[in-house]
């Protein structure tokens, strides 16, 4: 058998054949853009990380009214727009409501960093010194608490989550990935929210209690899984807050 004039021979030490070259052009262009057509197509089906953001460098004062129960809030007008509700949680995967003592329900004055998340607000305080104290001046009428505005009974699919993260603190905030720091969070004190959407895709936060007082560990099995409850909406200004027993609780 005699051999063709222009086949190709490999040969370790010698250039590479033509043919060969441009082989592995052909399938270095056709991988780098598969690559990238695939990871833009991943990407694309990923859970928005939210558009939460945490300045922890940005301390300052707060005046306003406080309150532990269910779970420590500011009552202030430095947020904007009128009269508005910022839960309060320590820098680290802690709550501060049992720190309040004597100053619930008074006028105060709290340092620490805004965490914010569209009309969600929470206040981090600034625990490396008197994080609160009570002001000087007379408590603002307009930022007595609410009453709760009943609106009925509900149903709802979603997913318990731990406000401070869905707030800013954290992105991905939500789903498996995020269940052991949103147990922790909620462990130590930080209000749990209810995340809902609807197939419009229009979608709700709701700040979670049972019975109108915070939940226990009990909550802590059901954490960033899909889970079906029923309970009680009731608004309470800027604020909306879903009162749902345990015992109403399914997974999905």
């Amino acid at each position: 058998m005699t051999r063709k004039k222009d086949d190709s021979f490999f040969v370790g030490w010698a250039d590479t054949p033509a043919p060969d070259r441009r082989f592995f052009l052909r399938a270095g262009i056709g991988l780098t853009v598969g690559s990238a057509v695939l990871a833009g197509g991943l990407a694309a089906l990923q859970t928005p990380p939210g558009t939460g953001s945490w300045n922890q460098g940005a301390i300052r004062e707060w005046r306003g009214i406080v309150t532990g129960t269910p779970y420590a809030m500011l009552r202030t007008l430095d947020l904007g727009g009128g009269p508005r509700t910022a839960l309060l949680s320590c820098l680290g995967k802690c709550g501060v409501a049992a720190r309040l003592g004597s100053l619930a329900g008074k006028a105060v004055v709290i340092t620490g960093s805004l965490i914010q998340r569209g009309r969600h607000s929470m206040i981090a305080v600034n625990e490396m010194g008197e994080w609160i104290r009570e002001d000087d001046g007379p408590a603002d009428p307009s930022l007595v608490f609410p009453d709760p505005e009943p609106l009925g009974s509900i149903s709802l699919a979603g997913e318990i989550l731990d406000s401070k993260c869905w707030f800013g603190a954290m992105r991905p905030s939500e789903g498996k990935v995020h269940k052991a720091c949103a147990s922790l969070c909620i462990r130590g004190g930080i209000p749990p929210a209810f995340f809902a959407r609807d197939k419009g895709d229009r979608s709700a936060l709701m700040i979670m209690v049972d019975n109108g007082r915070s939940y226990g560990d009990e909550l802590l099995p059901f954490i960033a899984d899909p889970v079906r409850l029923s309970g009680e909406l009731v608004r309470a200004d800027d604020l909306l807050i879903l009162d749902a027993p345990i015992t109403r609780f399914e997974r999905v």
